[in-house]
């Protein structure tokens, strides 16, 4: 009796041992997707010659724990095998998904009852080798799994979410990501398109180098989701060598340099940062050079070097915020948000913080199309600012120009006066000049016409007539061309007031009597001006527009 107690008492703490030592994965609930770093166990192949026929027979002792549920293995040159022993207790396949899109080298061993299986998959390895046609490599592991092991190779860090389930969960995980990547690489394509028309509109270079960055963030984006291999070079492995990769993000650099640099006017406010950040910008060039010859830490220095400079971009927009620049607060909200979100996951690759909440996992995301839409808002607020700035400048010019006019006419009639009483009864010479004057007086005469880019100034000869549209007004000139103008008809009519050669011969016109070409009797009649156009006169001004022609008669 005594030895079959002893006896049941060592196979009890044998499956305690047992149950301790090993981290199962029990699949229960056929439409969830289980977290599978917290039952990870790893170890490393420094050799990097390991076959996965030899890693299967290692005892469990060579390997160790992995402490968090998303796994983050930093940077290592090693290749680094993981292992998991899976129990699935539904009648469903079941699949691993990966939801790293950008390792370079994956090789997978599935040991089941079911289905036993090697496959070498990653970004540089041939698209075809990929369960499901996706960006999101998928492993199927069968009904009755028992050991997964996966081999990671890759000259970035190495951070790995990885997750088990059936293919509803599977499947309903890619197409949710795929929608908000579609949702984020749409708003940033518009951003990009806008602000090219603009600069093709405006030719301010500022909003050239805002569309260049924002398409590098999105080419960024797209690389790290693995679309550019999908969508563009499924055929050409090669193509995702971790060049491309250094190439984008450095472009995303320094346009993001260029960008900035613009924006705020630093060459005018602080020439020396100029010369700063044309130093950062070889660094960083000299930074990605090594990284493509191999050097494993070029990778870490450029988020260093990338980090620093986002930063140094807050600190230049604070300080002109602060004396006064308004378009730097929508731009200091856009670099925050998306700084915020890349600090976060650069500590990510780090392991200070973990990969498993929505601000890392979808921080690139976020950061990106928050960065995108204010940056834009602060673009057009910084043009806003200068038409301002034009517009009052303009103002000012305008107002100097009528006390001008204003001068010169109080000239104008001095000088007649004297003209006048120096001979009681003009001669012809002396009308004639007085009329020269008067002629002289007409033409130097502006008129302001104020537009959505400013005030612009016309004589009264360059004008054929003004017609009414609601609260502003069509402009016809002599060269046949219009121009919209936002001020109404009863502005112009008191603008004008001082001008002779105009007249309001309808509720919606007025037109320079000089470019009458006919006038056909009716009730009010018709005017047939210089321009081939017609324009009625009001039978309530007749009298007094007939009069002005001197055809009362």
């Amino acid at each position: 009796m005594r030895h079959c107690t002893l006896v049941l008492l060592v196979c009890c703490l044998l499956f305690i041992r047992d149950t301790l030592g090993q981290r199962i994965i029990h699949y229960t609930q056929s439409d969830e997707l289980v977290e599978m770093g917290s039952y990870a166990r790893y170890f490393e192949d420094t050799s990097n010659q390991l076959t996965h026929q030899q890693v299967s027979r290692l005892p469990d002792s060579r390997y160790a724990d992995s402490p968090d549920k998303i796994l983050n293995l930093g940077f290592t040159p090693s290749r680094i095998w993981l292992k998991w022993d899976i129990h699935n207790q539904t009648n469903e396949p079941v699949y691993a998904v990966l939801e790293a899109q950008d390792i370079d080298y994956i090789d997978a061993y599935v040991v089941g009852e079911d289905t036993t299986y090697f496959v070498e998959t990653g970004v540089l390895r041939p698209f075809a080798n990929r369960y499901f046609g996706t960006n999101s490599i998928v492993l199927y592991l069968g009904k009755a799994p028992k050991q997964l092991y996966i081999a990671l190779k890759d000259m970035n860090g190495l951070v790995l979410p990885i997750k088990l389930g059936t293919v509803r969960p599977v499947m309903h995980k890619v197409y949710r990501e795929t929608m908000i990547n579609a949702f984020v690489i749409g708003v940033m394509a518009l951003i990009a398109l806008f602000s090219f028309f603009m600069y093709v509109s405006l030719r301010d270079r500022t909003f050239l180098l805002y569309a260049l960055h924002v398409v590098f963030s999105a080419l960024t984006l797209l690389t790290f989701e693995g679309y550019l291999f999908d969508l563009l070079w499924r055929d050409m492995p090669y193509m995702n060598n971790g060049i491309n990769s250094s190439l984008i993000r450095l472009g995303t650099l320094l346009t993001s340099i260029a960008f900035s640099a613009a924006f705020l006017n630093i060459s005018a406010v602080r020439p020396y940062m100029v010369r700063a950040y044309q130093g950062v910008a070889l660094l960083a060039i000299g930074v990605v050079v090594a990284k493509i010859m191999g050097i494993q830490r070029a990778e870490m220095a450029f988020n260093v070097i990338v980090l620093v400079t986002f930063l140094s971009f807050l600190g230049v927009g604070f300080w002109l915020y602060r004396r006064g620049f308004r378009p730097a607060r929508f731009y200091l909200l856009g670099w925050g948000i998306y700084i915020v979100e890349i600090l976060l996951l650069i500590l990510t690759l780090f392991n200070v913080i973990s990969f498993d909440h929505v601000f890392t996992y979808y921080g690139y995301q976020i950061g990106a199309v928050c960065q995108a839409t204010l940056l834009t808002f602060a673009v057009m607020d910084r043009i806003n600012t200068l038409r301002d700035g034009i517009r009052q400048a303009q103002e000012l010019a305008l107002k100097r120009l009528e006390e001008n006019e204003q001068l010169m006419a109080r000239h104008n009639e001095v000088l007649e006066k004297q003209l006048q009483r120096s001979e009681s009864s003009p001669t012809d010479d002396l009308q004639q000049l007085l009329r020269m004057i008067r002629d002289e007086r007409e033409k130097v005469k502006k008129i302001p016409i104020p537009t959505l880019e400013g005030v612009l100034l016309f004589t009264a000869e360059d004008i054929v007539r003004i017609e009414a549209m609601g609260s502003y007004s069509t402009v016809h000139f002599t060269n046949r061309k219009e121009m919209v103008a936002s001020r109404s008809i009863a502005e112009f009519e008191q603008v004008l007031a001082d001008h002779d050669l105009f007249f309001k011969v309808h509720k919606s016109h007025m037109v320079n009597l000089n470019y009458i070409m006919k006038y056909r009797r009716g009730e009010g009649g018709t005017l047939v001006m210089t321009d081939g156009s017609e324009v009625d006169v009001a039978r309530r001004v007749k009298p007094d527009f007939l009069k002005k022609m001197g055809l009362e008669n």
